[in-house]
């Protein structure tokens, strides 16, 4: 039997629409995203009936321009049924790196805070998105960008204070565009004060640059790793992709989309094709992709492991 026919053989036995019961995208882009201009496929409420209607738990709504509290709470009111987490970005849009900013977005019911994006330091001004941000915002300036270490190279006191914060107000706390060096201090600052809901955001896209090692160290120290549908469009990461999940184990990683544009298929579509190729090409079993789209983004948002019936 040739590697089509094993695929093939594969495929019969596997029901790709059944595991996204209950799933959780932790990294869902709605529309509008960045400027009214960059369409997206389908409005909020669509896409949540969407996923409503292929039995997924809930998604967490971000932006990279604004806190997404307001929305979601409207949301859950035109789409009972499905939970919109919301969530808030520490670009200097929305306040930066501030503990404030982290409490009040909390206050307002956010369960998710982003560290900089296109506002990091690391890379700034640098890369595809960079260019896209420039292009959309002409008057837009990478400098300074925001960094979570002082000039000795230690968390400064406002992200001590954001970590803990993230601990006590019971956040996920996710590593965003920052620098690899950045995460691990961060993630060893968690470790020290045993907070357990930290998400090395997307290591294998171009905006973070991290390698196996880096991620491996990662969860060494307690975090998990988000694996994105959109970064399978990146080179090699069709195969890096399965071979990160391998080397670090389904018990610490998540799947999610970090998609927006027309070109995309709407999120909860995004992710079905993602969890597809995972398991019919790369050939993740069933168990381990339950894991990462259903129990560990639970797990990491405070849920129980399995949605009520």
């Amino acid at each position: 039997m040739d590697n089509r026919d094993q695929q093939a053989k594969i495929a019969e036995t596997k029901d790709v629409a059944s595991l996204l019961q209950g799933a959780i995208d932790m990294h869902y882009h709605g529309y509008p995203e960045i400027t009214l201009r960059v369409k997206a496929r389908m409005d909020d409420e669509e896409a949540l009936q969407m996923a409503l209607s292929l039995g997924m738990r809930g998604v967490v709504l971000k932006s990279q321009m604004w806190p997404t509290m307001g929305r979601a709470y409207h949301l859950r009111q035109r789409v009972p049924g499905i939970e919109c987490f919301s969530s808030i970005t520490l670009n200097s849009i929305a306040g930066g790196l501030s503990p404030w900013v982290v409490e009040a977005a909390a206050r307002q019911g956010a369960k998710v805070v982003w560290l900089p994006t296109w506002n990091a330091a690391h890379k700034r001004g640098e890369g595809g998105f960079s260019r896209m941000m420039k292009g959309w915002f002409p008057s837009l300036s990478f400098e300074p960008g925001l960094s979570c270490l002082d000039s000795s190279g230690n968390l400064t006191g406002d992200m001590l204070e954001i970590i803990r914060l993230a601990k006590d107000l019971q956040l996920v706390l996710c590593t965003g565009h920052i620098s690899p060096w950045e995460s691990l201090a961060i993630a060893k600052e968690s470790e020290r004060i045993d907070y357990g809901q930290l998400v090395f955001t997307h290591p294998l896209s171009e905006a973070v640059g991290a390698t196996l090692e880096q991620t491996k160290e990662m969860i060494k120290r307690g975090a998990y790793a988000e694996f994105c549908a959109l970064n399978l469009f990146a080179a090699n990461n069709l195969e890096r992709i399965p071979e990160f999940i391998a080397e670090l184990g389904a018990d610490h990683c998540i799947l999610s989309t970090d998609a927006f544009r027309e070109w995309v298929p709407p999120g909860p579509e995004f992710l079905r094709m993602f969890i597809g190729r995972l398991l019919m090409v790369s050939g993740i079993d069933e168990e381990s992709i339950k894991t990462m789209v259903q129990h560990n983004p639970a797990f990491l948002l405070g849920l129980p492991s399995a949605a009520p019936v």
